[in-house]
């Protein structure tokens, strides 16, 4: 009897330490930069995920692999459980082409031999934006939209399921954008064919975060049905193109963006990004400014978790 009164106000204790109406979500750092990690402004903010965007080919390119081997390193330092999603190349001359099969999973079984630590692993990110006009931003149109997309990604799924076993797989990640039908699309057509049904879904969902909004994620959520959702980019932008939202609006994204991460499904977000950018620069959602100790009014959001006054 006292071993289950004992268990009962544990039960008790525990449902009463997470406070009603709090996000059960796991928040993290989506950051290119190795910086982050040993910056004093990043301690306060007790993010324990990392997230890496790297090229496939990332070991051969000895730029990109110094890059993130800086960033792998001072991520183990600081103890931070590592995500990393791959995409096109980064080399000169092939940012439009495609790995075969073949390609992918050389690439793949070398990565892991070189970063056994990285445990986390999204296939292909932001798979539904297309490159245009000739930029390298995006992904090639040979798996950005259509059923022939969707079915090389599932190519590439089934690579990294066989190569990573015992990790964790996201192997559709879609960008929302301001009309999210291409991204719902996607979806549609990868539960199609996707073998098997992935336990773990992503969505980057700035178009709602930056709009005060959530029926995109609503939208795309009820679309993908059965699984987790992790939003792999989130966030509040202070400029992105010729628009300058400014700190107070991108403040404000950050709490829809909490807000928004108190959906049952979400189990983790990924915040887009500590460090801000450049003045030049054509997006910028930094926490912190570009000098690495400037305060942007968001840090603030994010170290006391405020959802109040979002979405």
């Amino acid at each position: 009897m006292r071993r289950l009164v004992v268990t009962a106000l544990l039960s008790v204790l525990a449902v009463a330490a997470v406070p009603s109406g709090a996000s059960a979500a796991t928040f993290g750092i989506s950051d290119q930069q190795a910086s982050t990690f040993i910056n004093p402004l990043y301690k306060p903010l007790k993010l324990k995920i990392a997230r890496y965007v790297a090229p496939y080919d990332v070991v051969f390119d000895a730029t990109q692999a110094q890059r993130f081997n800086a960033w792998y390193r001072a991520a183990i330092v600081a103890r931070q459980r590592m995500l990393v999603s791959f995409e096109h190349s980064r080399t000169a001359g092939k940012e439009q082409t495609l790995p075969t099969k073949a390609q992918f999973k050389i690439a793949m079984k070398a990565f892991k031999q070189a970063f056994p630590r990285v445990k986390e692993i999204n296939t292909w990110n932001e798979v539904n934006r297309c490159q245009t006009g000739g930029r390298t931003e995006g992904q090639p149109k040979g798996i950005c939209k259509g059923l022939k997309g969707a079915r090389l990604l599932n190519t590439y799924y089934g690579v990294t399921r066989s190569v990573f076993k015992g990790s964790k797989i996201i192997p559709l990640n879609v960008l929302d954008e301001r009309n999210p039908a291409p991204a719902i699309k996607y979806v549609k057509l990868f539960k199609r064919i996707a073998k098997p049904r992935p336990k773990i879904w992503a969505i980057h969902n700035y178009s709602d975060t930056n709009r005060l909004s959530q029926s995109r994620t609503k939208r795309i959520i009820k679309t993908i049905g059965k699984g987790d959702i992790w939003l792999l980019e989130t966030g509040g932008q202070l400029k992105l193109g010729r628009s300058t939202p400014g700190e107070a609006k991108a403040a404000k994204a950050l709490k829809c963006m909490f807000k928004i991460a108190k959906n049952k499904r979400i189990k983790r977000a990924y915040i887009y990004q500590f460090n801000g950018a450049a003045p030049d620069a054509d997006f910028d959602a930094g926490l912190i400014g570009f000098d690495g100790v400037t305060k942007r009014a968001g840090y603030e959001v994010v170290r006391k978790r405020t959802s109040k006054g979002g979405c």
